[in-house]
């Protein structure tokens, strides 16, 4: 019998440490202080009368002008001119004067600012934890840089190795049929694109080895969340559905608006959003010939990221019709006391509702594996994480997920019947104990299990881990460790490569704390135009007293994974997506830049 090599720390592992020292004060599972200001509500496109401006609360961190922050500094230099255009003061005494307008480069700065704060908080709510950038090392904590002037096209990017999101301006351009072409457009202004792109950091940050497009799914996953990100976040702006419920009334539901993502620059070239999604009961989806299967969905990130998008949003929307249903039927004539008051009651379910899909999507991500993703892996991701906090589905939201996957063809290969309890991560098969030194009551931290006291105490928990890992060969079976490969060179030792407590609350006030940890190993498979690096491994989640409850597991030595893979990345490289660089195949450094651009 092979002796799997002993477990090994990866080097970037202490780059959590950072989060203590970045991350605003919070008091229980809520900020403890709160900034107030003006974001747009979705962009331009919705007139100031009509509810364009929203005023919300982001978490207070004290700022130098820009604003600078720890978690998020606005650099407002001019990709053209190289000058800085606007430095605001956002902790200036006195009374707040400022005039929210797109000809004044200040609200360029807020707006990101502002809408990247609202970004980081539902992931921070939502995971129980504050999220570290995938671009931290130990000792170096940078924010992450938004330039609201960075690029001189109408675009917006995120770049982890310049830890920045740039967002672009340009003309409308001689496709455009609306307004004067030669009038300005800018990215910053929309807060859809600044919630996609930081969305695109913050799963970057949980998920790092996400970024190399190992099967087509990879990358329409990233578009995929950053969408559904950015379109359910607008029901936390106070003025979105008045303005919904303003135009359409109570059958705001099926309005085309709804499932549109920054209509001001989608319209620019098209009759509606960047992307609009695909659900057919909507008026945007009306004449459409059926909804399109998975296996059918083109390779392309944002065509193939609107097949999930679509059917995440198309469960949030029939969760909401089956909640407001009996109100609606209630509607009296609006403007009157009766009208007011079941529109002021669908207000209120709504938001809600949004909320607990857009925390249920966010935490799925503790659930995934750990090198690469396939969209029924996020399905059994979702339905775990909700039965985790909310054990009876008293709403119906995993039922409609389920369904909503179903219809598009996204269920795992190897089960009979879509159900929960089919589709939900088990625990171990094999007998488990208490991992040594990782008791909640065993660990050090900071005000709260989720702020890690320093860079030492991660490596202790991290060697903790991995010792008992060493120590039980049939836990380490389980999660997919292997002592050789078949076809396969350079098989590395297995490394830890994250450990993250994590306290999160759910809807009912139900409790939970847990540690989120990924132990990955790697290998080099050659392929006919080249080496490939193939990853395998698992996501292990422990409970308070240390004990192994569930494995995610992605085995190396999966000969379908390997094969799909290398005929995937064969393809890539016909695209220009992928290049040889001394005979191993890496993502071409241009590429996900592009995908930003559509």
């Amino acid at each position: 019998m092979q002796v799997l090599p002993r477990l090994t720390i990866h080097p970037t592992i202490t780059r959590e440490a950072g989060v203590t020292g970045a991350c605003y004060a919070l008091k229980g599972n809520l900020p403890a202080r709160w900034r107030r200001g003006q974001v747009f509500t979705v962009d331009g496109s919705i007139r100031t009368r009509d509810g364009g401006l929203s005023r919300m609360a982001v978490p207070y961190e004290p700022l130098a002008p820009g604003p600078q922050g720890r978690l998020f500094t606005v650099d407002a230099t001019d990709c053209v001119s190289g000058v800085s255009r606007s430095r605001p003061d956002l902790d200036r005494p006195g009374p707040d004067d400022f005039t929210f307008d797109q000809g004044c480069d200040e609200t360029h700065c807020r707006n990101v600012y502002f809408t990247a704060m609202a970004t980081y908080e539902a992931f921070r709510s939502a995971l129980g934890r504050p999220v570290a950038w995938a671009f931290w090392r130990q000792d170096h904590h940078p924010p992450l840089r938004l330039m609201p002037f960075g690029q001189n096209a109408l675009n917006a990017c995120y770049d982890r190795d310049a830890g920045a999101v740039s967002f672009g301006y340009s003309p409308a351009g001689p496709d455009s049929d609306h307004a004067d072409r030669r009038l300005l457009r800018f990215t910053a202004l929309s807060s859809d694109v600044t919630a996609h792109e930081v969305t695109h950091a913050l799963i970057d940050g949980l998920r790092p080895d996400y970024d190399m497009p190992v099967n087509p799914d990879v990358f329409a996953f990233h578009e995929a969340m950053a969408d559904i990100v950015a379109l359910l976040s607008r029901f936390a702006r106070p003025s979105y559905l008045s303005h919904l419920l303003a135009g359409s009334g109570m059958d705001f539901l099926r309005g085309a608006s709804l499932v549109s993502l920054a209509p001001e620059l989608g319209r620019l070239v098209r009759r509606s959003g960047l992307r609009t999604l695909d659900i057919a009961w909507t008026e945007a989806g009306e004449g459409s010939e059926g909804l399109p299967r998975y296996d059918e969905a083109p390779d392309a990130p944002h065509d193939r990221g609107g097949l999930l998008s679509s059917a995440i949003f198309e469960a949030f929307l029939h969760a909401l019709d089956r909640r407001i249903g009996p109100l609606m039927a209630l509607a009296a004539p609006s403007g009157s006391a009766v009208g007011r008051y079941l529109q002021d009651q669908v207000q209120r379910i709504a938001v809600r509702t949004a909320g607990h899909f857009l925390s249920i999507c966010i935490r799925a991500l503790d659930y995934c594996p750990p090198a690469a993703i396939l969209f029924a892996d996020y399905l059994r991701a979702l339905i775990t994480a909700d039965r985790l906090l909310a054990p009876q589905d008293d709403c119906g939201y995993r039922e409609e997920l389920i369904q909503a996957f179903r219809r598009r063809g996204i269920y795992p290969q190897g089960i009979d019947v879509p159900s929960e309890s089919a589709l939900a991560w088990g625990p171990p098969e094999v007998p488990v104990h208490p991992i040594p030194g990782l008791a909640l009551s065993q660990l050090r931290y900071h005000v709260s299990p989720a702020f890690p006291l320093s860079a030492s105490e991660i490596r202790r928990q991290a060697s903790a881990l991995a010792l008992a890992i060493d120590d039980d060969p049939r836990l380490a079976h389980q999660l997919g460790l292997r002592a050789a490969v078949k076809g396969a060179e350079g098989l590395s030792a297995p490394q830890v490569t994250s450990i993250r407590p994590t306290l999160r609350v759910g809807p009912g006030g139900f409790v939970d704390f847990s540690i989120i940890a990924e132990i990955t190993q790697t290998c080099d498979i050659a392929t006919g135009q080249g080496v490939m690096r193939h990853k395998g491994g698992a996501t292990l989640i422990l409970d308070a007293t240390g004990t192994p409850t569930m494995i995610v597991s992605q085995r190396i030595d999966n000969p379908y994974r390997q094969e799909a893979e290398a005929d995937h990345l064969h393809k890539a490289l016909a695209r220009g997506q992928m290049m040889l660089d001394r005979g191993r195949l890496v993502p071409e450094p241009g590429h996900r830049r592009a995908i930003c651009a559509g």
